[in-house]
């Protein structure tokens, strides 16, 4: 009970405590929201004040103007201060300021209505002091609401706002202390904090007494679970996190430790008769099982003898984390020993049978199966039901039937050879097995059946097969074939490695690849590539080699691991091809082919150049004249719009200061506002035009790449484009219709570009072949597009096309139908190579005689997979 009241107690007094918090948090919200309001209230006062004063400044200058009194600020003041003393601020704190500045102070003129005495207390303020923000803003023509200090130090409401008259700047600043807004919210904060404990404690007491009856209906529902529980036949324990058991029927009692003793407090674990390394909750956990599992655990009982206990258990959390478990034990201890002593009978033989690693059957005198290993239906494929009676035959190869018959069914006496067969293993694939039967006897000595035994010999027949077949391709391969060991050691080599290197495979064989360097590589290099072959992955790329009399080749190798039946590393396996010659013959037809595409363009680039040359020049001197005039006009225009803006008592006329400003020339400005803008446009575009002809040039004749990157196709053919204009803009025009969210191309940027630049330039020539000089154009028309994995450029025109029979052998190196001089014939057969060989793309044809031809272009967007 004293418990009880406790718990209540605490509860309470966290209600009090939730009350006080929520009465705190609600007052400090309407607190806010007050300030807020009085911000508000305040700057609309302000604001209305100051538009006032202002609009009772500019009556007593329309007073003045008329012939009335002289409007001074003394006299708008004496305004102001009777406005203010007929005006109700609404607070005991509240009062409206009026100041000016002078020099660097401000200088206090009103409060509340009053005039303030130059000489009275805080009448002036240092500018650059602490305190009194609100009229500082206020004096540089701000205007708004600010919490924080007045030049006393008091914490207030403040809003401000300048007041403009013709000769001067005063400031108003209405502020109200904070102290007289928060009063009120908490004497509020205080009363509702009272109701709300009040009302907590009223709660509380009505609590007690309706719970009453619930509690006593609980305690009988407790008693009659615990009768429940000590009357069962089980093991019923609870046990903590600690392992411990915190509670046990007496069934348990009396099981573990006899009807006199006691659980409590033991660990569940030192009952078991089992290894363990802990003995808390989690060790209990891992014997038992998880949760919905029944294991049988041996356990020491209270006479001293083993039993065995069945299992049941409901893991409790708390938090995410196990805090309790509920175990509920059956003694299975007879049952237990039963079934112990069947399964030690029957496992003998199967355990042996299924630990074996051949196939085992066993068969009556007829060759009926009687059994079957599991090693037998792994081989076979095939289930207890396929091979029941003689069906086991059935797995035998067709062609080695003949072998069982001969050597077992149709023998006399024992069968003891060895016999290698084929056993089926279903879709016709088959196993090499060794066979063998021994005879087995009943126990009168009689023959009662046969054992047979399948020894699976695949791996080793595949083995035999494959070595053949692999050392006669290596030794015929004309790819140079090294074997090394994990240190890098050669221990083979093949008869293409002795032409290509020269080295004998006595010289090869024991010594490093070391003795083909060639010093071509920096050691990062052979680092990375010994760094991927260790880690057991390929590593491709090409390698120059010296040849043993001392000259230089270039290998395109690849390197692998080579790994034993158990998946170990033991070795590393390359094969190379020499490409000296190949790459000799690609860069020679390359740089050909592109310079002679370059000495082609070279005078139509010139000319290109020249032209917008000549009209940047003649615009920037005629922007150097006409910005001489501009400077001019605008230093005039300044001057005497300056003076005009001085000296306004002496210009009272409006109509003079119209003509002041009307001194600029209007048509000169025109005409220069014009003009100019449109001569810096044309030079920019002429300077645009040169750099990109500069820069396409550049790009084109880049030595080519040694390696693939990812670049821009539509960057590619705009280069192009740009590069041979002077080709096409004479016959054609040019339709370039891009894929802007076309993806990056895998490629070597300039052969592409030397691709596109041949299909434009072809394109040209198709086109001037069939104007053959007459008017009119062609059209050429290039569109780039994705599909699927790869890039596609397409490149039309409306020339001659071809014929079927030109069309078959467009990529012949050195076919050609132009006249000489026109073309080599190699165009078309570099694009190929380059499209097909390099990239693993497609080039097509579409043509049709006297119409036009398209060129469609397939380049993969990533590298293609090696076969």
């Amino acid at each position: 009970m004293q418990g009880r009241n406790r718990r209540i107690l605490s509860l309470l007094l966290i209600m009090v405590a939730l009350v006080a918090a929520v009465s705190m948090y609600s007052t400090r919200l309407l607190f806010n929201t007050a300030i807020k309001e009085e911000r508000v209230r305040l700057e609309e006062l302000v604001q209305s004040q100051a538009r006032l004063a202002e609009e009772m400044g500019w009556m007593a200058l329309a007073e003045q103007t008329s012939g009335g009194p002289k409007a001074t600020r003394e006299a708008i003041l004496d305004h102001i201060a009777r406005a203010q003393r007929n005006f109700e601020l609404q607070s005991r704190t509240g009062e409206f300021v009026v100041a000016r500045l002078e020099g660097h102070d401000i200088l206090h003129l009103l409060e509340n209505g009053r005039t303030v005495s130059e000489s009275a207390p805080g009448a002036r303020v240092p500018l650059d002091g602490r305190g009194d923000e609100p009229m500082k803003r206020a004096l540089f023509g701000e205007s708004g609401t600010v919490v924080g200090p007045n030049h006393q130090g008091v914490e207030v409401v403040a809003a401000y706002a300048p007041i403009t008259l013709r000769y001067d700047r005063l400031g108003l600043v209405a502020r109200i202390d904070l102290e007289e807004i928060r009063a009120p919210f908490i004497r509020a904060n205080l009363n509702i904090f009272g109701v709300g404990v009040a009302l907590t404690i009223l709660c509380a007491f009505l609590f007690i007494k309706v719970s009453e009856p619930l509690i006593h209906e609980l305690q009988q529902s407790e008693k009659s679970y615990r009768d429940l529980v000590e009357g069962a036949n089980n093991l019923i324990l609870r046990i903590n996190e600690a392992g411990e058991i915190t509670f046990a029927n007496s069934f348990a009692r009396t099981f573990l430790a006899g009807r006199d003793g006691e659980l409590l407090g033991h660990t569940l674990m030192s009952f078991f008769d089992v290894a363990s390394e802990g003995q808390g909750l989690d060790a209990v956990v891992e014997v038992i099982g998880g949760e919905g599992r029944q294991n049988e655990i041996p356990v020491r009982m209270a006479d001293g003898r083993v039993g065995f206990v069945s299992w049941t258990v409901k893991l409790i959390m708390d938090q995410g984390r196990p805090a309790e478990l509920l175990c509920i034990g059956n003694d299975a201890t007879r049952i237990h020993k039963a079934n112990t002593a069947q399964k030690e009978s029957e496992e003998r033989f199967r355990g042996l049978a299924k630990a074996s690693p051949v196939a085992i059957i066993i068969t009556d005198i007829a060759g009926n199966l009687l059994y079957a290993n599991e090693k037998m239906h792994e081989l076979t494929r095939a289930t207890a039901v396929q091979l029941a009676g003689q069906g086991w035959l059935n797995s035998v190869h067709r062609e080695d039937r003949k072998l069982v018959w001969k050597h077992w069914l149709e023998r006399v006496g024992p069968a003891t050879d060895k016999v290698e067969l084929r056993l089926m293993s279903g879709n016709g694939e088959f196993v090499w097995a060794l066979w063998q039967v021994v005879e087995m006897g009943n126990a009168r000595g009689d023959a009662a059946g046969n054992i047979h035994t399948f020894t699976d010999i695949t791996e080793i027949k595949e083995a035999q097969l494959a070595m053949s077949r692999l050392t006669a391709a290596i030794d015929q391969a004309a790819e140079m074939i090294v074997m090394t060991d994990l240190k890098g050691t050669m221990t083979y080599v093949n008869p293409a490695f002795e032409a290509v290197s020269g080295f004998s495979r006595a010289e090869a064989v024991g010594k490093t690849p070391g003795i083909l360097a060639g010093g071509e590589h920096p050691k990062d290099f052979f680092a990375d590539m010994w760094e991927t072959i260790t880690g057991g992955k390929v590593w491709k790329g090409r390698i120059v080699n010296r040849r043993k009399n001392g000259e230089r080749y270039t290998l395109e190798s690849s390197i692998g691991p080579i790994r034993n039946h158990a998946g170990e590393l033991i070795g590393f396996v390359g094969v190379g091809r020499d490409i000296t010659q190949q790459l000799v013959v690609e860069s020679q037809l390359r740089q050909s082919q592109k310079l002679e595409s370059i000495g082609e363009l070279a005078a139509g680039i010139a000319h290109e150049i020249n032209t917008p040359t000549q009209y940047v020049t003649s615009n920037l001197q005629f922007l150097h004249d006409s910005c001489v005039t501009y400077t001019k006009t605008i230093e005039r225009c300044r001057e005497l719009v300056g003076f005009v803006s001085e000296h306004p008592d002496l210009f009272p006329d409006a109509d003079f200061r119209e003509r002041a400003q009307a001194a600029m020339d209007e048509e000169e400005m025109t005409y220069l506002g014009e003009d100019v803008p449109a001569a810096l446009d044309e030079s920019a575009a002429g300077l645009k035009r040169i750099a990109e002809i500069v820069r396409s040039i550049k790009q084109l004749a880049h030595p080519g790449e040694l390696a693939k990157a990812f670049h821009d196709l539509n960057e590619i053919v705009r280069n192009a484009i740009t590069v041979s204009t002077n080709e096409w803009k004479y016959v054609a025009g040019m339709e370039f219709v891009p894929d802007e969210a076309l993806a990056p191309v895998f490629c070597l940027k300039g052969e592409v570009g030397q691709v596109v630049l041949n299909l434009i330039v072809n394109a040209a020539h198709a086109i001037e072949s069939k104007l053959k000089g007459g008017d009119g154009q062609g059209t050429i028309t290039i569109r780039t597009r994705s599909e699927r994995e790869f890039a596609v450029l397409e490149v039309s025109d409306t020339g001659t096309g071809m014929s079927r029979e030109v069309a078959a052998k467009a990529f012949d190196p050195f076919f050609t139908t132009k006249e000489v001089g026109k073309g080599t014939g190699q165009g078309l057969a570099i694009a190929h190579n380059v499209v097909v060989g390099m990239h693993g793309g497609r080039i097509e044809i579409d043509t049709v005689e006297g119409e036009g031809t398209t060129f469609t272009v397939r380049l993969p967007f990533e590298e293609p997979p090696a076969d």
